[in-house]
C-alpha cells in the first residue's frame, strides 16, 4: 500500500479536491444532508443524531468495502492500484486548505481587509464580518493548525489501522460534525452524537499529531510546555494541542473571543503574544504558519510509512496493494 499513499499524496499537492459532484466526500456530505432532513423530523434529540451518525457510517464503509474487494482486479505492475490510489486521493486534504490559507495572506498585504474577512469566512465557522486584520490573522491560523489532524494526521492513522473502509468511516463521523455539532438551538442535542464520537476518534491522533508538531518544530521545549500547559484549555478535547503549537511556534497567542451566530463565546487564549505589538497582525503570520504545516505533514507522513513499513501496518485490513 506505501506506493499508492505516496502517489495519492503528490497528487494532492499538485492537483488538490476537484470541485466535481462525484467527489466522494462531497457525497458523503450529500447523504448526510438527506439523512438529516429525514431524521430530523422524526427525532431531534440525540437519539435521531445517533441514527444519523450510524446510518451514515453502515452505507459508506459499506460502499467501501465493497470497493475494497474489488481491488485486486486493478492492480498494476509495482503494486499500484487505481482504485486504491483515486480514494486516497479523495481522502487527504492538504493542498486546498493551504491555498484558502495562502489566498487570505494576499488580500491582507493588498489592504483589503473586506476581501479578507469574506475569504476566510470559507475556511472557518464563525461570524466573520466584523473581523480586523489581526483577528483574521488568528482565525487561518487557527484554521491551518485544526487541519493538520483533520486533514491528514487522522486519515492516515485510520487508513493504517483499518484500510480505506475505516479512514473513510473516520471522514463520515468528521464531516457529521463539521454539519451538525453546533451548539445552537437546532444541533444542541441532535448533533451531539456527531461531535462526541469526532471527538473520540481524533483522541489519539491529536496527540500523535502533537508530537509531529514537536518534531517539525525542530524539537522546539517552548512548544511542548505549550502544547501540554494549554492543550486541555480548549472547549475541544482535541483541537487545542495544534493551535497551543502552532502558537508557541508563531509567537502568536491563538483563541480569545469569537462570534458564532451572532453570539460571542469566551475561549481560552492559547500561548502567549511574544511578538511587537505591531507584529500581530502581519499578514506573514499566516505564511509561518503553512511552513509549519507542510513540516508536520511531512514528519506525520514519514512517520506513518514507517509505520506501515516496520510494523506490518494496516492492521486489519491488507487487500489489493
Amino acid at each position: 500500500m506505501l506506493i499508492n499513499i505516496i502517489i495519492a499524496f503528490v497528487l494532492d499537492l499538485f492537483i488538490g479536491d476537484p470541485p466535481f459532484r462525484a467527489h466522494p466526500v462531497r457525497l458523503i456530505g450529500g447523504l448526510l444532508v438527506v439523512l438529516e432532513r429525514k431524521l430530523y423530523t422524526l427525532g431531534r434529540h440525540v437519539v435521531g443524531g445517533l441514527l444519523l451518525v450510524l446510518l451514515s457510517l453502515l452505507v459508506v464503509m459499506g460502499v467501501t468495502a465493497g470497493l475494497w474487494y474489488l481491488m485486486p482486479f486493478f492492480t498494476l505492475p509495482l503494486g499500484v492500484n487505481v482504485v486504491r490510489v483515486v480514494l486516497l486521493f479523495f481522502l487527504f486534504c492538504n493542498r486546498d486548505m493551504i491555498r484558502e490559507a495562502r489566498a487570505v495572506y494576499r488580500l491582507l498585504e493588498r489592504g483589503d481587509v473586506d476581501a479578507a474577512r469574506r475569504q476566510v469566512g470559507r475556511i472557518v465557522g464563525r461570524d466573520t464580518a466584523q473581523l480586523d486584520a489581526g483577528e483574521i490573522v488568528r482565525a487561518t491560523v487557527e484554521t491551518v493548525a485544526e487541519n493538520t489532524v483533520d486533514g491528514f494526521t487522522a486519515p492516515l492513522f485510520y487508513l493504517l489501522l483499518g484500510d480505506i473502509p475505516l479512514a473513510y468511516g473516520y471522514k463520515t463521523v468528521n464531516t457529521a460534525d463539521s454539519l451538525f455539532g453546533y451548539r445552537n438551538e437546532r444541533y444542541e442535542r441532535f448533533g451531539k452524537a456527531a461531535a462526541r464520537l469526532d471527538d473520540a476518534l481524533n483522541f489519539i491522533p491529536a496527540r500523535l499529531n502533537g508530537l509531529f508538531i514537536f518534531l517539525a518544530s525542530g524539537f522546539d521545549r517552548r512548544v511542548l510546555r505549550v502544547m501540554r500547559r494549554d492543550g486541555r484549555l480548549h472547549p475541544s478535547p482535541n483541537s487545542g494541542i495544534a493551535e497551543a503549537g502552532f502558537a508557541a511556534y508563531i509567537g502568536l497567542a491563538l483563541g480569545g473571543p469569537s462570534s458564532y451566530g451572532g453570539t460571542v463565546r469566551e475561549k481560552p487564549w492559547l500561548g502567549e503574544n511574544r511578538l511587537p505589538p505591531g507584529e500581530l497582525e502581519n499578514p506573514r503570520l499566516i505564511l509561518r504558519a503553512v511552513t509549519l504545516y507542510w513540516r508536520v505533514v511531512s514528519v506525520t507522513l514519514i512517520a506513518g510509512l514507517s509505520a506501515l513499513s516496520l510494523l506490518g501496518l494496516p492492521l486489519l485490513f491488507a487487500r489489493g496493494g
